[in-house]
């Protein structure tokens, strides 16, 4: 299940618009705002067990589009309407975010200081009919694929040596988690082949609480990569990571992709 949410820009001045570079973070609790604000105790079901935050894998990926966007700093310029776009295999979710995020009680909701929105409009994009063994995807937002490495975590990309066995692993985790909540304790049916196409490293900027609480710091760099590039395994496995997203962070605006035409 797929949409897209429009978003218009309220109080800002001049033709161009800014965010913090760590934008992401700002739709991360837009969308959880929206979750809490219609339907409370999934949210909590969600994002908290006990007194604690719920680190299971979440079964949706979100990507966020800023035309004409440009870095300044630790800003982002754009101009336009902001394009939210969100992904998920899991039915509860989608019905309690899409009518979250069409609350007109949510709005105008302030990103920023200088950017508050409002949303214009919304709409469903139809997913492939079928999925093969072997398809072509580009990236809608980077792609992160780590490994541990003593308390580290370290980033793999496409031509690293390993980098197909790093994948399966992060593939195979995150698919029998997700799959465990519909009652399905499996993983992949089928080794992940990863072949690029055209695809380049990527630096991020990116914000979490947990990340400022335990360095002292504001803003984490993150290693990752996009691109095109093609996927062969069991169509239901390629199914459940387009649905779902690619990688790590997925419910912070990371591994988002699409088929590509």
């Amino acid at each position: 299940m797929r949409a897209k949410f429009i978003f218009e820009v309220h109080d800002s001045f001049g033709e161009y618009k800014e965010l913090p570079v760590y934008y992401r973070t700002l739709f991360m609790g837009l969308l959880k705002e929206a979750l809490s604000s219609y339907n409370e105790e999934y949210f909590k079901k969600l994002y908290w067990w006990e007194d604690k935050k719920n680190k299971w894998q979440k079964p949706f990926v979100f990507a966020v589009n800023l035309p004409d966007m440009n870095f300044a700093d630790d800003k982002v310029m754009f101009r336009g309407d902001i394009v939210l776009n969100l992904s998920t295999s899991d039915y509860e979710f989608f019905v309690n975010i899409y009518n979250g995020l069409i609350s007109s009680k949510l709005y105008p909701h302030k990103l920023a200081d200088s950017c508050k929105i409002k949303l214009k409009r919304t709409y469903l994009v139809k997913e492939p009919e079928q999925f093969s063994s072997n398809m072509t995807f580009k990236t809608f937002s980077p792609v992160l694929i780590e490994k541990k490495e003593g308390d580290d975590k370290i980033p793999v990309l496409p031509y690293d040596e390993g980098f197909e066995e790093v994948l399966n692993d992060v593939i195979d985790f995150e698919i029998r988690n997700i799959r465990i909540l519909r009652g399905q304790n499996r993983g992949l049916h089928k080794r992940i082949s990863f072949k690029p196409i055209n695809v380049k490293k990527i630096v991020v900027k990116h914000r979490i609480s947990e990340f400022v609480e335990n360095t002292s710091k504001e803003i984490m760099y993150l290693t990752g990569f996009g691109g095109i590039f093609e996927l062969s395994g069991h169509p239901d496995d390629l199914k459940e990571i387009y649905q779902n997203g690619l990688g790590f962070r997925r419910g912070q605006g990371f591994g988002f992709i699409e088929v590509a035409k």
